[in-house]
């Protein structure tokens, strides 16, 4: 008889994705940002098209979320573009 995995339903049924998660110091953290910013700034840098307003408010986005992360305001973060990750900030 087959029996459907729990977790695999339930993900199904929230209609949510796997996330990855990390934990991280702070100053990990900071430069993981870091070059998720340099990412995003690559990424417009490569389109003529594309939805740039978007791209630019995911980057005032994570440029607050590094004065947050590195004034210690934070201790956790999700991004959910390109991939979904968690963030966990220990000391």
């Amino acid at each position: 008889m087959f029996r459907p995995d729990p977790h695999q339903v339930a993900l199904e049924q929230t209609g949510r994705k796997e996330m990855e998660q990390f934990f991280m110091r702070r100053g990990s953290a900071v430069t993981y940002l870091l070059a998720r910013r340099r990412a995003w700034f690559a990424a417009i840098a490569d389109t003529s098209r594309g939805n740039i307003e978007m791209e630019s408010r995911e980057i005032e986005q994570i440029e607050r979320l590094i004065l947050d992360v590195r004034a210690g305001r934070v201790r956790a973060f999700e991004l959910t573009r390109p991939k979904r990750v968690a963030i966990f900030v220990t000391d």
